[in-house]
């Protein structure tokens, strides 16, 4: 065999302590900011502001309007398209390629 001829004393291998395993972190879906959950994010801030306008302007006969104008058109758009199929009359200011107000009744 290959230790037949090993002469001398055997080594044994020290028992040092191991370092402790490295903690688990717990999957959050904050924890780690992707570009989806910014988006995410971003969207749900418009939405919300939404919803706090109707719910203000919800026992009026005028109509209700909305300053869209630091969010990205893409969002707006979404936004537009879910109020619309909630039943809501949608009008959107364009000003420059982008909305600046949208307007519910």
């Amino acid at each position: 065999m290959i230790f037949d001829n090993a002469k001398g004393q055997s080594r044994q291998l020290s028992h040092r302590q191991l370092p402790p395993p490295a903690p688990v972190l717990p999957k959050m879906e904050e924890s780690l900011p992707t570009r989806a959950n910014a988006t995410k994010k971003y969207k749900d801030s418009l939405i919300a502001e939404v919803n706090e306008a109707i719910n203000q302007g919800i026992n009026t006969t005028s109509p209700i309007s909305i300053d869209v104008s630091k969010y990205n058109p893409a969002v707006v758009n979404e936004v537009i398209s879910l109020l619309t199929k909630s039943g809501w009359d949608v009008t959107g200011i364009n000003i420059d390629g982008s909305y600046s107000t949208i307007i519910l009744s």
